[in-house]
């Protein structure tokens, strides 16, 4: 199959920056594959996403950053990650850390990142979910014990944490003895913070996601960005799983998987109805998603488009697999890549109720 053959005809937000989209998304399928087969950091994707100036595109433009409206953005998240997930996987936590601190913009430490990562000169990542999902993985939660007026020492891990090992700031949380919570931002190069091997993963092994140790990091007041209060997780923007981001992910997956079945399917008729099926499921499901960003008050809930987004993912992807025979189980098949990586929406920021429907579903048991 021809990757470059992909079209983008699907897409419904008119984009004034169309040129330089169509030409990010050539450069970054070509470079997908190696990126994929390496599992090393990728520079050549994170250097595509900082030339096309990709990190602004979440800033207010107080700070120096191109706000993009949140319809055009989630649109831009799915057509990047149909070239290339681990791409945009990468940019969806650099710019959840974007979102955590412009909930705090007025606090001084919180806009000087700000402007920094709209300059170029900062990649910031996030590292919560032991506030939300993965409360435990190393052998103790992220802790902050006061040791003076406003200043904490932070010991713990950070369980999941994308690009750590390039990053310049974390945006994290922890609890106090009292079990009341904060949330900071931790830059990369404080005494005491270790970042571990990259975790190997059934995919998306260049997004060098790994578990980050603290052991004796001191912080001061500038540092939080919230708290200590009794549940940072409460606080609107603060945290979250089962974002329209997310869902965005998963369905710029699918429609890579839907462009290489139809390009399949004119010399194989027994694909042209699942294609169209697969095809009209998608198209309601990015309606679905479009009214979320747009906050249209009669839009499904966010967990319930993650579930359809998820869906689709695999489905798609695995009929694309399936499609192909035995040349798609080549690791340089795009086929098996693509299969692989729907995968990882199964477990990531994955709502216990996205997870249980999917059981459910895989079970041929009708929803409740």
């Amino acid at each position: 199959m021809d990757e470059d053959a992909m079209h983008d005809g699907r897409w419904t937000e008119h984009d004034p920056e169309e040129p330089r989209i169509l030409a990010l998304t050539d450069t970054l399928r070509a470079a997908d594959g190696p990126a994929d087969l390496a599992g090393d950091w990728p520079d050549t994707l994170w250097n595509l996403l900082r030339g096309a100036d990709v990190p602004r595109w979440s800033v207010p433009a107080e700070f120096g950053g191109d706000a993009c409206p949140r319809p055009l953005l989630v649109q831009r998240y799915a057509r990047l990650a149909e070239a290339s997930l681990t791409a945009v996987f990468i940019l969806s936590q650099h710019d959840a850390a974007v979102r955590r601190l412009m909930t705090v913009a007025d606090r001084p430490r919180a806009s000087e990142w700000l402007r920094s990562i709209a300059e170029g000169r900062t990649m910031a990542t996030v590292g919560i979910s032991q506030l939300t999902t993965s409360r435990r993985l190393g052998a103790r939660p992220m802790t902050a014990t006061a040791i003076g007026e406003g200043r904490y020492r932070l010991d713990g891990a950070m369980p999941w944490v994308t690009g750590a090992e390039r990053a310049d700031v974390f945006v994290t949380g922890a609890l106090l003895e009292d079990d009341r919570q904060m949330l900071i931002s931790l830059p990369g190069d404080r005494p005491g913070l270790t970042v571990k091997p990259a975790f190997e993963l059934a995919a998306l092994q260049a997004s060098r996601t790994a578990e980050v140790l603290l052991e004796g990091v001191e912080i001061d007041a500038d540092d939080v960005l919230m708290g200590p209060t009794n549940e940072i997780a409460s606080q609107p923007g603060a945290v979250g799983t089962a974002g329209l981001e997310t869902s965005a992910l998963a369905l710029g997956q699918a429609a890579a998987a839907l462009e290489g079945l139809s390009g399949l399917k004119a010399d194989r008729s027994d694909l042209v109805e699942p294609v169209e099926l697969l095809d009209e499921n998608w198209s309601q499901a990015w309606e679905t998603l479009m009214a979320c960003a747009r906050g249209e008050r009669d839009a499904a809930t966010a967990g319930a488009l993650r579930a359809q987004a998820n869906g689709l993912a695999l489905k798609t992807t695995q009929a694309f697999l399936t499609a192909r025979r035995g040349s798609g189980f080549l690791r340089t098949d795009p086929a098996q890549r693509w299969a692989r990586q729907a995968l990882f929406f199964l477990v990531w920021s994955c709502p216990s109720p996205v997870a249980q429907a999917a059981i459910r579903d895989l079970a041929g048991i009708c929803p409740a």
